[in-house]
């Protein structure tokens, strides 16, 4: 299979390492169609934005950006802050955007002092026994699900990774709200197995670098592999190639920035 774009990577203004045009590049030496930059969230301890202003500088290098052949594409990677899927972008800021990312990721400042217990420390105490581990499953899908349910995500990040999750639920609520399941290759998650849950389930899949650095911009080996193992049709992964360049279809409006 080949794969025409790569719609998760982090550019200097969160964690990654590169430049919006050095991505933009490395996209185009990977020979993919397009690439879309999405950097954390403000809410991300040390790995976020600075300020919700970083998200309009991507946008102005976007537009001033010359280079042949690859469409760019803005757009963030939001936290979920809270039991009912409250993202730390506002609608304001990723209405402009192309690209919706959320998933629940480690170290991030919750939107109140009681679900940042229910659902982040909870996380922290899993290890303690299958009765905390059980509360802190529920109250990662409980916060999954709401994100998706309330706010027009494009795709779920990494489901499970850092937060144990009930995929099966998970995959069902991505299926009901057209949100693409993603296989992080950055990651190496999620696992076959669960991969294969969510097949089952009927999501359709997206296959991500989740890329901080220059050679690790369309590096889309790790999901290649899965659903090709796996026997996963083309048909049923987001950024695939099928009959040539689709373009991207998310729910953010189309990019006016090519």
């Amino acid at each position: 299979m080949q794969y025409y774009g790569d719609y998760h990577t982090h550019s200097r203004y969160s964690d990654g390492q590169e430049s919006v045009k050095r991505i933009a590049d490395a996209a185009r030496q990977r020979g993919l169609a397009e690439v879309a930059v999405t950097d954390h969230g403000p809410n991300v301890v040390v790995s976020g934005v600075k300020n919700l202003d970083c998200y309009y500088r991507v946008l102005e290098e976007i537009h001033g950006l010359e280079i042949p052949g690859v469409r760019v594409l803005a757009g963030a990677e939001a936290n979920i802050i809270d039991l009912e899927g409250k993202l730390d972008i506002p609608p304001a800021v990723y209405e402009q955007l192309d690209v919706l990312i959320c998933g629940l990721h480690p170290y991030s400042i919750p939107a109140n002092i009681r679900d940042g217990y229910r659902l982040f420390g909870r996380n922290h105490l899993r290890h303690l026994g299958p009765g905390w581990r059980q509360k802190a499953v529920e109250a990662n899908t409980r916060a999954t699900v709401a994100a998706l349910e309330n706010n027009p995500v494009d795709i779920l990040s990494h489901p499970g990774l850092f937060f144990e999750v009930d995929i099966e639920e998970v995959s069902r609520a991505c299926v009901r709200e057209n949100v693409l399941f993603e296989i992080n290759c950055g990651h190496h998650h999620p696992e076959l197995e669960d991969v294969k849950i969510a097949f089952k389930a009927g999501v359709t899949f997206i296959i991500s670098s989740d890329a901080h650095f220059y050679d690790t911009v369309g590096e889309l080996e790790y999901g290649r592999s899965l659903v090709e193992k796996l026997g996963i049709p083309a048909e049923r992964i987001a950024n695939c190639r099928v009959g040539g360049d689709k373009g991207w279809t998310g729910k953010r409006k189309q990019s006016k920035h090519w």
